[in-house]
This record gives structure tokens, C-alpha cells and sequence, in this order.
């Protein structure tokens, strides 16, 4: 029986990470609770399924991220109550969510670590944990999965806003159920979600099916400049600063273009690069099962997931690209 099967939601509801995580939660009465910066599906969606989870229970919860909620998630109940600016008053507790590093909260970091208890939830494997309570589960799909567990932990009602929130973490995470992260208990976790309100066809279509004009001609730049690397198994392209003002695109408008490289047959992984500034490049990678990228990742200073990753470069996109597959050529196995 594989280990994943092994660790069962009953193992979850005692891990200590959890237990002690609950305990504080009981007794906060003002939470803060944040994301990471450039947030996706699962930030947004655990952030505010946790923040309406805990105001069930009679809790104040503020959700915070450095950067605005991307257009494709404002559907989501509570976006627009997400800020940037540190709130004023005391609190009780700070819940870092899906933050591979304290660092990856931006310009909240310091905020959250003069809190009086930080709690790092998170399933990134990169190894950069931080807080005084630390629950990580590497083998949870997604941070809203692990949300969805914490909830049930500490007794709180799931309503059919919060089944859409996490349900969108992990649907985004999972990659609409096509990773190697969709586990059974993933699909358990969401087929509850779905029967507490979750409208999946819903979900999809304003997750999926709301591409702007801009970011489709963005996703055409990026298809057009397509290269492959030995024999096909390496995929990559480039977006560089004038491709968005082309376009008349947005940074957040490059959310699952590597993925649609990583589709390009015998592709075993894919990689984007997208240019912060002159000499700066964000790379975002996504493999299947023969290569870690968050290995790859981290020997650059990143982190991630094991099948998507990423991380900050400097240089030329020549020099990026090149000392990225001198990497992925060593860390794709035989």
C-alpha cells in the first residue's frame, strides 16, 4: 500500500502540526492570516476559505496579500476584503498559508514575525519552514486541502462560500484533477466541498474560460516562440517587458501558460520565462514524474513543488535558459 494511501485524513486530524495549530486557533479571537506573493487558486482560495471558516466560529480574521487578488479569482466570496496594508490594532495569532519561506509574503514578512504566534501552513518540500507552529504536509494536493481538514479539526460549518474557495485551492492545485497530486483524498476532500455548495461546472468556467483578449494574444506570443531541447523532452519559451504592452496584458495574465507548453508532445518539462526588468527573469517550470523540479528550483534559490516550480534569475534570457537546462539535463533521469 503506497505511503499516500497510508496517510489518511484520520492520520491528518492528529498530526501534531495540526493539533497544535487547532489549539491556538480556539483560543484567537483576532487572526491574521496571509498569502504569498504572485498568488494563485490555492493562496486565494485557502486564504479566504480559512478567513470565512474562523468568522463562522465568531472570529475576527483579516486576509492580507502583498499583491491584489488576479481578475480570474475576484469571483471568489470575500476577494475583495483581501489587502496589502497591515491592519491596525493588536492580534492574537498570524497564519502564513502556502509560503514556501517567511520571505514569500513580500512586504508582510515582518509583520507576520512580530506576531505573537505564527503559524506556517503550507505543503511545499523546499525545507523553509518558519513560525513557533509549523504543519506541513507535502503529501496534501493543496493548501486549501489541508484547510479543509483544519476546519473539520477545530468544528467549523462548512457553507457553500467556503466549499468554493477551497474547492477552487485544490481544483487550481491539482491542475483541474490532471497532476500527480490528485489523490484520493483530495478527491474526497472535493466531492465534500461539492455536496456543502461547490458548483464545479461554475468553478471551472470562471477559472478557466474568462481569458481576456490581451491575455490570449499574450498565451500566442509565448505558443510562438516554443523551443525544444534534447530531442523534445525540454520545452521552453520566453516573454519579454514590451509582450505585455503589446498585448495590452497584465503579469497575472502568464497563470498556466507553462502548462500549456508542458502539453507539447513528448515534453517531459516545460519551462517560461518572463521578464521582471532588464537583466531580471521570473522562470516558472512544470514536469511529469522523471524530474523534481523543485530541486531544480531551489539549487537556484527557489522553491516549489515537485512537478512546479520556480524562482528569480539574473542575466540575459541566454545565459537564464542556458544554466537552467545544464540543470534539468542532469536532473532528468534516464
Amino acid at each position: 500500500m503506497s505511503n499516500r494511501r497510508k496517510n489518511s485524513r484520520g492520520d491528518r486530524l492528529v498530526a501534531p502540526g495540526i493539533s497544535r495549530a487547532a489549539r491556538q486557533i480556539r483560543e484567537a479571537r483576532r487572526c491574521l492570516l496571509g498569502t504569498h506573493v504572485n498568488p494563485e487558486g490555492d493562496a486565494i482560495g485557502s486564504l479566504l476559505g480559512l478567513a470565512l471558516g474562523l468568522e463562522s466560529l465568531g472570529k475576527q480574521a483579516i486576509p492580507l496579500c502583498h499583491n491584489p487578488v488576479p481578475q480570474i479569482l475576484r469571483f471568489l466570496p470575500g476577494s475583495e476584503r483581501v489587502s496589502g496594508s497591515p491592519p491596525k490594532g493588536e492580534f492574537d495569532i498570524a497564519i502564513a498559508l502556502d509560503c514556501d519561506g517567511l520571505a514569500r509574503l513580500g512586504d508582510l514578512a515582518d509583520l507576520f514575525s512580530s506576531a505573537p504566534i505564527l503559524v506556517d501552513i503550507d505543503h511545499h518540500s523546499g525545507g523553509n519552514t518558519f513560525g513557533d507552529i509549523r504543519w506541513v504536509d507535502p503529501e496534501a494536493s493543496s493548501v486549501g486541502e489541508m484547510v479543509y481538514v483544519l476546519l473539520r479539526k477545530i468544528g467549523a460549518p462548512l457553507s457553500a462560500d467556503i466549499a468554493t474557495c477551497l474547492y477552487t485551492a485544490i481544483l487550481t492545485d491539482t491542475g483541474r484533477f490532471c497532476y500527480s497530486n490528485t489523490t484520493m483524498l483530495a478527491l474526497e476532500a472535493s466531492a465534500e466541498l461539492v455536496r456543502a455548495g461547490a458548483e464545479p461546472a461554475r468553478i471551472a468556467a470562471q477559472v478557466y474560460e474568462r481569458k481576456s483578449a490581451s491575455a490570449l494574444k499574450l498565451l500566442g506570443t509565448a505558443l510562438a516562440r516554443l523551443q525544444q531541447h534534447d530531442g523534445g523532452r525540454i520545452v521552453t519559451s520566453f516573454l519579454a517587458e514590451q509582450d505585455f504592452a503589446r498585448a495590452g496584458s497584465k503579469r497575472e495574465d502568464t497563470e498556466g501558460i507553462v502548462d500549456q507548453l508542458r502539453a507539447c508532445e513528448g515534453a517531459v518539462v516545460s519551462a517560461v520565462f518572463i521578464q521582471n526588468s532588464p537583466g531580471s527573469w521570473r522562470v516558472s517550470m512544470r514536469s511529469r514524474e522523471l524530474v523534481d523540479v523543485a530541486q531544480v528550483a531551489l539549487n537556484f534559490g527557489g522553491g516549489g513543488h515537485a512537478r512546479a516550480a520556480g524562482y528569480t534569475a539574473e542575466g540575459s534570457f541566454e545565459q537564464v535558459q542556458d544554466r537552467l537546462l545544464g540543470e534539468l539535463r542532469r536532473a532528468i533521469k534516464p
